[in-house]
Formats: structure tokens, sequence, C-alpha cells
């Protein structure tokens, strides 16, 4: 086989691969699209859901606030008449001449106790025309001792919880203060039965927020999966285009070579062809032959004396002509020379 048909059944061979591997890396290119376009139907339907989510997030934590704002309300009830309960013990203590547990009194009575004699005081000093000066200073040092004493217990009991009652009365203060101490309380059940509808309507909302957020991870988890598999197909199509590149910059090669060959056997051929009139080289050299007096001799193959002239110079082909011409008027005599 010649190196002419060992190169075209070469490159006959590469073109084949070279298709065969081209049409695999179209399918690949459709398969890594596949999945791209999969990886973002995945990812348009997760964010859809992890807006739903953030939405239904967002209400959830509104309820929340409001129930805990309900229940707080709730609590406030629930300590004020805890603290009117006590004060209604510690009053019947004091009716009993008992001080409680070790002769201690809560902050919130003492407070109610303290502001209760600093108003009768106040009033003495404001109505009373007949007190001598030594008492009022009496009077105002002993209401300074109960604002400062008040002043130390202030910020260890709410202003929900000051409450004021009348020394004077005690049984009166208590059945006051049992009236207030229930009404605090139904306001404390009547505030927790609100939170507990209100529970009731967030309730199925924790139900769905889970069930988003579910299918919220497993569309992210679809997506993660497309991208790994489009990735792993792109690694396999930038390694086939590799290939791919390198047959082509092969048969680009082989072309070149080709047509390089090609080139110069043309170009061989056009100056084997060249007469001298085409030929600048042959032309000077004849001309500088001439002038050096050398002979030159141009077509056919003699280089005497022209093989068709006679010794008389006259040209044969015109004797022959002539003889030719004679012979015709010979054959046209009817009659013999003799005759």
């Amino acid at each position: 086989m010649s190196e002419s048909e060992e190169a075209n059944g070469s490159d006959a061979d590469l073109r084949d691969q070279l298709k065969s591997m081209e049409s695999k890396l179209r399918r690949l290119r459709d398969i890594r699209q596949q999945h791209n376009e999969a990886g973002k139907r995945n990812a348009d339907s997760r964010n859809a859901i992890q807006k739903e989510y953030n939405k239904l997030r967002d209400e959830i934590d509104s309820k929340l606030k409001e129930n805990k704002e309900i229940r707080n309300k709730a609590k406030a009830h629930q300590a004020r008449r805890d603290a009117i309960q006590q004060q209604i013990r510690e009053l019947i203590g004091q009716a009993k001449d008992s001080r409680g547990e070790k002769g201690k009194k809560s902050p919130v009575l003492e407070l109610s106790e303290l502001q209760s004699q600093i108003d009768k005081l106040e009033t003495m000093l404001e109505t009373d025309g007949s007190i001598s000066l030594d008492k009022e200073n009496k009077v105002l040092k002993l209401v300074k001792k109960h604002t400062n004493r008040k002043k130390e217990l202030e910020p260890l009991v709410e202003e929900a919880m000051r409450i004021k009652i009348d020394l004077d009365n005690i049984e009166g203060s208590i059945q006051e203060l049992k009236v207030e101490a229930d009404s605090e309380h139904t306001a404390m059940i009547g505030f927790h039965e609100e939170a507990d509808k209100l529970w009731e309507t967030i309730k199925p909302l924790f139900e769905e927020r889970d069930f988003k957020k579910a299918e919220g991870d497993r569309l992210h988890e679809a997506f993660l999966e497309c991208r790994k598999q489009a990735d792993e197909v792109h690694t396999q199509v930038v390694a086939m285009l590799e290939q791919v590149n390198q047959i082509r910059d092969k048969l680009k090669q082989e072309r070149l070579e080709a047509q390089s060959w090609i080139d110069d056997h043309n170009d061989s051929v056009r100056k084997a062809l060249k007469t001298p009139d085409q030929d600048d080289r042959l032309a000077d050299s004849l001309t500088q032959a001439l002038l050096a007096g050398a002979s030159i001799s141009l077509g056919g193959s003699e280089t005497g004396s022209n093989a068709n002239a006679r010794n008389d110079g006259r040209s044969s082909r015109k004797a022959n002509m002539r003889r030719s011409g004679a012979a015709r008027g010979n054959r046209g005599r009817t009659k013999s020379r003799e005759e």
C-alpha cells in the first residue's frame, strides 16, 4: 500500500472516530442540559415553597407574640390577685395581733400601710389648726421618715400591686380586697381562655410549617442531586471535548501537510512547463550567450542546414508542387506525346 493510500485510510479512520465522538458529545450535552433543567425546576419549586414557609413562619411568630402578650396579661392579673390575697392574709393576722412568720410584713402590705399613714398625717397638718409648732415638727419628721421608707419599698413593689387600704377599717378593707382579688382572678381566667383559643388556631399552622419545611428540604436535596449529576456529565464532556479537539488538530495538520505537498508539486510542474519567454533567468542566460557569440538552437533536432532546402537555395516543397502539377497535366491528355 502506498503512502498516499495509507494517509487516506488514516484520515478516514480519524473522521469516522471524530464523527462518533461528536455524536456522543452532543448526547452528553443533551443529558447535561436535562439535569440542569431538572435542577432549575426543583430550585424554582423549592424557592416557591420557601416563600410560603417564610410567610407562614411570620404569621406563626405574629400569633405567638400575640398569644404571649395575652398570657402576660393573665400573669399580671394572677400576680395582682396573689398580692391581694397575701394582703388579706396579713390583714387578718394583723387583726388578730399576728405579724405572721417571724413578725415580718410583705413589702406590698408595708407600703400600703406607710401610704395610709402618710395620707393621714398630711391631712392632719392641713386641717388641724390647733396643733402646736413642736407637734407639727414631730409630725413632719414622721412624714419624712415614712416617705423615705416608702421610697425604699417602691422598687420592690410594682405599680400594679400598690393597693391602698384603710387601716382604721381593716374588716372593710379585707372585704374590698377579696372582691378585688376575685375580679383579678376572673380577668386572669378570661385572658387564659383567650390565649387557649388563639393557640388552637396556631397548632395547625405548626403542622403546615413542618410539612413545607420537609418539602423544601426534599426539593433542595433533589436540586443538589441534579447539580451533582450535571457536574459529572460536564466532566465527561470536558474530557471528550479535549479528545475531539486533539483529533481535529490532527486532521487539520494532515490537511495542511497534504496541501503543502500539492502546492510544492504544482509549483514544480509550473516551473517545468515554463517557456524561455516566461523564464526570466533562462532569457537572461540566452541573451548573455548571444552577446558572447555562441550559436543557439531553439526547437527541432537538426543543427545543420535546413533538411527541406536544395542546393540552389530554393525550397524543395515548391519543386515538389511543380512536379505534381506537371503530372496532373500529362494525365489529362488524350494523345500520346509521339502524336
